[in-house]
């Protein structure tokens, strides 16, 4: 066999041993991935608030409170969490 027929076959073999079926279907969720994705979504949503120039915790009075408060549930949303 040719030195570009081995490399070829060797290729071929390592592409197919990555085929096989992903082990992270295995695992479940813990009772606290639901905390996680809260604080995840409050970070992000801290940091959205932060670059548009917008108060980082404002006061239910003000327009902006209605902006996070939506931004915060599609975030949640967004990783399968429906409002209580």
């Amino acid at each position: 066999m040719s030195r570009m027929g081995g490399a070829v076959l060797l290729m071929g073999v390592l592409l197919l041993a990555g085929c096989s079926k992903p082990g992270y279907r295995e695992w479940t969720a813990s009772a606290e991935v639901g905390q996680v994705a809260f604080d995840e979504c409050t970070d992000e949503v801290d940091t959205t608030m932060r670059l548009r120039g917008y108060p980082h915790r404002p006061l239910p009075e003000t327009p902006h409170f209605a902006y996070r408060k939506e931004i915060f549930g599609t975030c949640m949303r967004r990783k399968g969490y429906a409002p209580d």
